[in-house]
């Protein structure tokens, strides 16, 4: 026999007894599989007190107050050709997520103004993800359950986790996360398999969690990244098969276009100071280092989650110069993490991979590269924590004491460890809920987690303002109940004089207020701050209106039309100015015009009705008045 094939043989039998050997590694480290889902029945019972919860913040322009969402299921084709603000907002948005809105809407269509069904869905929506983020990362490494298990249990508590699983409107991020997870799940079994149906259905998937939310672009490089540190094909193949993930990518990025732009040029404004404080940094040096310094924030609020805000607007943080210490610490963190991450990926550690999807989650949201609308907000920790918990995960597996474990001896390491922390995590997320109990409960918290932040309290104002909030306290209380809000908006203007909301509150409340001198007043610094806002020109007319000053407010509403063509209230003022001064034709053209943009504006179909019975016609009268009082049963509980 020659010696060749007897070389041949003793390779092919050290390749079996290899494989044999890392069988039964993989083997002793099997767990159950009733193990995978401890993390989601974990995250279920953390989130199971925000089922009484009601509506808070952004619910009110998503769901409460957006005509769209409120049509239920007969608005899905209208819903999936707008943007998603589109039913709330007069002005033009650049977002488009048609998939949470719309589940928004079915939920709405089966049980109409109540919260229960939208806080149900985002807690079982999460504990899903919880789920499908176990059996991604075993997928990822099958030899390391522990990794999969630890990571999902830290993902399921974290406190930062609040504002996302405790507010409805956040489904928009649970459902990007889930589809990005499924997506690739099963991009990485396509790749080991070759099953063709796997990879439409990973496209399929990652292009529901672009119609969830934009920001899941961020996802594209994880795809090629993930296959190259979890399995041993080479760099060409997997660029090569990578190149699908732009399909859903093009495709998403084409609709957009045509629903966005296609119908009137849309010009993104810069982002408010009060929604992003960089803006108060002029110089592009002090806002890349105030981005960093952000950065600390938002690290902190994933491992030292203690004083945990819904806002933090200027100025409770400022633009902070290259030598402040919050800039130093994290940018050491951060330009050390990359080097970590750069000579890792060499040798293919999993810690790069999850430094590198925490950087490429995080790359939007941290202003570093681009501003966005916010410099804060804890719901954008909620993609890239995914990185961190599952760095911690790592990490505490190469611990050679842990990294040894067979399966057996992991249960009693996780209790002396993980748990702990988990337990310390699961009970701050549980105290933390009830401050998204309603807009009440929100403010207040901001008070003493951010009150030196403008939008704390203008909230906090706007919320006790509310004629229906000044009505639920005792009459001897109600005046001091309004005065905290004149306070709280007069505070706002002190911390940012240049905040047109608060300005244009104070003359809303003044109105109400009976103190229409004062209201003008209000008005008139809203304008000095933004002259071209419809709404503070319609207010302000309205004010003149009620004087008796027709011509006057005539011109404000025109005005307004001029800069916003379909805007309804403003439409409907122009007929009340025409009818009260006797011009009952063209009164009901310009009502007619205010229902032609909003079906649903109950005021234009009374004023109708008002004229056409002024005009002798009571047939006529009687329809419009019965549509008012329809509309005026059915109209939209206000924030």
């Amino acid at each position: 026999m020659s010696t060749q094939k007897v070389n041949k043989r003793e390779k092919f039998a050290a390749a079996a007894q290899a494989q044999a050997e890392a069988r039964k590694s993989v083997d002793a480290l099997k767990v159950p599989a009733w193990w995978a889902y401890i993390p989601a029945l974990i995250a279920v019972v953390v989130y199971l007190n925000t089922l009484s919860h009601g509506f808070a913040l952004d619910d009110y322009a998503a769901i409460i107050e957006n005509a769209d969402t409120r049509k239920g299921l007969s608005a899905l084709g209208e819903i999936f050709s707008t943007s998603y603000r589109h039913g709330y907002i007069l002005i033009a948005d650049e977002l488009y997520r048609p998939l949470p809105k719309a589940l928004f809407a079915l939920c709405w269509e089966l049980a109409p103004d109540s919260a229960f069904l939208g806080h149900a869905l985002n807690v079982l929506l999460f504990a899903l993800t919880v789920l499908v983020m176990y059996k991604l990362v075993l997928r990822w490494w099958p030899a390391r359950p522990q990794v999969a298990f630890v990571s999902a249990l830290l993902f399921a508590v974290l406190p930062v986790h609040t504002e996302v699983v405790a507010n409805i409107k956040s489904l928009d991020e649970i459902l990007a996360l889930l589809f990005g997870f499924i997506s690739l799940d099963l991009f990485h079994r396509y790749h080991t398999s070759g099953q063709t149906r796997l990879l439409v259905f990973s496209m399929a998937a990652f292009f529901l969690a672009y119609l969830s939310k934009e920001s899941s672009i961020t996802l594209l490089p994880v795809f090629p990244l993930s296959l190259y540190i979890t399995t041993d094909s080479s760099l060409s193949r997997i660029l090569k098969g990578s190149w699908f993930v732009l399909i859903p990518t093009v495709l998403f990025l084409l609709i957009r276009h045509q629903v966005l732009y296609s119908n009137a040029f849309y010009e993104a404004a810069p982002p408010a100071v009060a929604d992003n404080m960089l803006m108060v940094a002029k110089e592009p040096f002090l806002q890349l280092t105030s981005a960093v310094g952000m950065m600390g924030y938002y690290l902190a609020s994933v491992f030292f989650p203690v004083n945990l805000t819904f806002d933090m607007s200027y100025p409770q943080v400022a633009p902070m110069e290259a030598s402040d210490w919050r800039v130093l610490l994290t940018g050491v963190v951060l330009l050390a993490s990359v080097a970590v991450a750069f000579v890792g990926l060499k040798k293919r550690l999993p810690e790069s991979l999850a430094l590198l999807f925490f950087f490429c989650t995080v790359s939007v949201s941290s202003n570093i590269f681009m501003l966005i609308g916010t410099h804060y907000g804890e719901r954008l920790m909620y993609l890239p924590s995914f990185g961190l918990v599952l760095l911690l995960a790592l990490v505490l597996q190469r611990i050679p004491s842990m990294s040894s474990l067979k399966a057996s001896e992991l249960k009693p390491l996780l209790l002396a460890v993980v748990m702990p922390v988990c337990v310390v995590f699961a009970v701050l997320t549980m105290m933390r809920n009830p401050v998204w109990a309603n807009n009440g409960t929100l403010y207040a918290s901001g008070l003493n987690s951010a009150p030196n932040s403008v939008r704390v309290q203008y909230y906090q104002g706007l919320y006790l303002g509310k004629p229906e909030t000044i009505e639920s306290y005792p009459a001897a209380s109600r005046d001091s109940v309004l005065q905290a809000a004149y306070g709280h908006l007069t505070r706002a203007t002190e911390l940012y004089p240049f905040f047109t909301d608060s300005w244009t509150q104070l003359g809303v409340i003044s109105h109400r207020d009976k103190k229409p001198d004062l209201a003008l007043k209000y008005y008139a610094k809203a304008r000095e701050c933004n002259p071209n806002d419809p709404v503070i020109i319609n207010n302000a007319s309205t004010v003149l209106f009620e004087q008796q000053k027709y011509q006057e407010a005539m011109q404000g509403f025109m005005d307004a039309v001029r800069l916003k063509p379909d805007y309804a209230d403003a439409l409907m003022n122009i007929g009340s100015c025409y009818g009260l001064t006797g011009n009952y034709r063209e009164a009901l053209t310009w009502f007619d015009k205010a229902i032609a943009v909003d079906p649903g504006l109950a005021q234009a179909y009374f004023f109708s009705a008002v004229t056409w019975e002024r005009l002798g016609n009571p047939t006529r009268a009687a329809e419009l008045f019965r549509k008012a009082e329809e509309l005026k049963a059915a109209a939209p509980r206000k924030n």
